[in-house]
C-alpha cells in the first residue's frame, strides 16, 4: 500500500464523524445561514410594512390632538367708558360721566389655553392615493423576484461548488490509484531487472512515471482541500463536512421548446422587470392625477376652552368639505407626466428585450446539456478500450513481450479518459443546474440528482 493510500484511509477514519450532507441538505443549509438570502427576505417583509403604510393613507382619515399655550403681552380688553359717555350726553338728562375702569369688559385673560381634535380625510386626490397602493403591491413582488433571483444564484454557485468538490475527491481518490498502479509497475520492474528480464532504462522509465504520479496525487490533494474549503465557507461549517451525494447523469430532458417556453414565463428575472413595469405604469397615472380636482372633508372639535369672553364665543365644532382644482402650477407637471410615460416605455422595451435574450440563453444551455450527455456517452467505449489496453499491456510486459514506455503511456491514457469523464460529467451538472433555473424548475434538480446513473471512479 502506497504512503497515500495509507493517508487517505488515515484521513477518511478521521472525518468519519464529519457532518454529511447530500446536495439536498447542503442547499438546506445554504437557505437557513446564508445572509445574503436573509437580507433580500427583509426586503419582502420591508415591502409589505410599505405596503400596509399605503393602504392606511388611501382609507384613513387623518386625526390630530393639537394643544397650546399662548401668553398675551397684557390682557384683552375692551373701553366702554367714551361710547357710553357720548349716548349719555345726548340725553335729555345728561348722566354722569363714567369711568374707564367702570366701563371696562375683559375678553381675555393675558394666559391663553385651548385643545382642539381636528379630522382631515381625504375623499378623492385624483387617484393618487390608490395607484400608491398599486406601486407598493408591486414592490412587494419586486422583492420577492429579487429574493428568488438571490436564491437562484445561490443555488448554482451552491451545485458548483458541492460539485466541484465531489469531482475533485474522485479525482485525488484516481489519481492515488494511478499513483498506485505507478508504484506497483515500479516494484515489479525491478524484480524484472534483477532477473535480467528488463534493461536499466526500463527500470528508469518506471521510477520516473512513479514519481510523477507522485507529484500528481499532491496536486490533486491540494485542489481537493480547496474545493472542500470553500463549501464549507457557503456552508458556514466550521467543522469537517462529508459529502454523500454523487456525480450523475441524467437524460431524462424534455424538449428544448419546453425549457424556453418555461424560460419566458418562469425566470425570476423577468418577474422583476414586470413589477417595474406595473410601477411605471401607476407613477403614469399618479402624474395623470395632478390635473384633477382633490376632494376632502374636515371638521374639528374643541375640547378646552378657557372662559374669556372670546372663548366663549368661538363654536364647539365646526366641519365641511373642501375643493381643490389647480389651474397653474411652477412644479412642471406635464414634463413629470411624459416622463414617466417614457419610463413606462422604456421598461416595456427592456422586458421584450430579456424574454428575447433568455429565450436564446434557454436554447444555448440546452444545447450544451445535451453536449455533455452526448460526450459522457461516448467516453464509455473508450473507458472500456482503455481498460482493455491496461490488461494486456500488463500481461505482455510481465511476459516481456511490452516495454515499460508502452505500459506507462496504457496507464496514463486511461488516466485521461477518466478524467475526461469526470470533467464533462461536471460541466453537465453546472449546465443542468442552469438549465433548470432559468425555467424556473430548480426543485427537479435534486430529484434528477437522486435518479441519475452514478458516475463512479471505475
Amino acid at each position: 500500500m502506497s504512503r497515500y493510500r495509507l493517508l487517505l484511509l488515515i484521513l477518511f477514519s478521521v472525518s468519519s464523524n464529519a457532518d454529511t450532507f447530500n446536495i439536498e441538505e447542503a442547499w438546506r443549509a445554504v437557505q437557513e445561514r446564508n445572509e445574503g438570502l436573509k437580507a433580500a427576505d427583509q426586503g419582502v417583509v420591508h415591502a409589505r410594512k410599505m405596503r400596509d403604510g399605503a393602504a392606511s393613507m388611501t382609507y384613513m382619515p387623518r386625526v390630530d390632538l393639537h394643544g397650546s399655550y399662548t401668553h398675551l403681552s397684557k390682557p384683552i380688553d375692551l373701553d366702554l367708558s367714551e361710547p357710553l359717555n357720548n349716548i349719555g350726553g345726548s340725553l335729555p338728562i345728561p348722566l354722569p360721566p363714567i369711568s374707564s375702569d367702570d366701563a371696562t369688559v375683559d375678553l381675555s385673560e393675558q394666559d391663553v389655553f385651548l385643545a382642539n381634535l381636528s379630522i382631515l380625510w381625504p375623499i378623492y386626490m385624483g387617484g393618487k392615493t390608490l395607484h400608491l397602493k398599486d406601486i407598493r403591491e408591486a414592490q412587494i413582488d419586486e422583492s420577492k423576484a429579487k429574493l428568488e433571483l438571490k436564491r437562484q444564484k445561490s443555488f448554482i454557485l451552491l451545485v458548483k461548488y458541492y460539485y466541484g468538490a465531489l469531482m475533485s475527491e474522485t479525482y485525488y481518490k484516481m489519481r492515488q490509484d494511478v499513483e498506485h498502479a505507478f508504484e506497483m509497475h515500479w516494484y515489479h520492474a525491478k524484480k524484472f531487472k534483477e532477473q535480467g528480464q528488463i534493461a536499466e532504462v526500463e527500470l528508469l522509465n518506471a521510477q520516473v512515471q512513479y514519481d510523477k504520479s507522485t507529484s500528481e496525487t499532491l496536486k490533486a490533494k491540494h485542489k481537493y482541500e480547496i474545493a472542500v474549503s470553500a463549501l464549507k465557507k457557503m456552508l458556514k461549517e466550521e467543522s469537517d463536512i462529508s459529502l454523500s451525494s454523487q456525480l450523475f447523469i441524467n437524460d431524462d430532458l424534455k424538449t428544448e421548446e419546453y425549457y424556453v417556453e418555461r424560460a419566458k414565463s418562469g425566470y425570476a428575472a423577468l418577474d422583476l422587470l414586470d413589477a417595474k413595469r406595473r410601477q411605471s405604469e401607476s407613477f403614469v397615472e399618479i402624474e395623470k392625477g395632478s390635473y384633477m380636482p382633490t376632494l376632502s372633508a374636515f371638521g374639528n372639535y374643541t375640547l378646552y376652552k378657557d372662559d374669556s369672553i372670546i372663548s366663549k364665543s368661538m363654536p364647539d365644532w365646526f366641519a365641511g368639505v373642501a375643493v381643490n382644482i389647480n389651474l397653474l402650477s411652477a412644479t412642471g407637471r406635464s414634463e413629470k407626466y411624459e416622463a414617466a410615460r417614457v419610463v413606462n416605455q422604456q421598461v416595456s422595451l427592456l422586458r421584450a428585450q430579456a424574454v428575447q435574450d433568455i429565450s436564446i440563453l434557454a436554447e444555448k444551455t440546452y444545447k450544451e446539456v445535451q453536449l455533455y450527455l452526448e460526450q459522457y456517452k461516448t467516453l464509455d467505449s473508450s473507458l472500456r478500450l482503455a481498460k482493455e489496453n491496461v490488461r494486456l499491456r500488463e500481461k505482455s510486459f510481465s511476459e516481456g513481450l511490452s516495454t515499460s514506455l508502452e505500459m506507462v503511456d496504457a496507464e496514463l491514457f486511461l488516466a485521461a479518459i477518466k478524467t475526461e469523464r469526470l470533467n464533462v460529467a461536471y460541466m453537465y451538472i453546472q449546465k443542468l443546474s442552469q438549465l433548470l433555473v432559468l425555467s424556473g424548475e430548480s426543485s427537479l434538480f435534486i430529484t434528477m440528482a437522486q435518479q441519475g446513473r452514478k458516475v463512479e471512479n471505475e
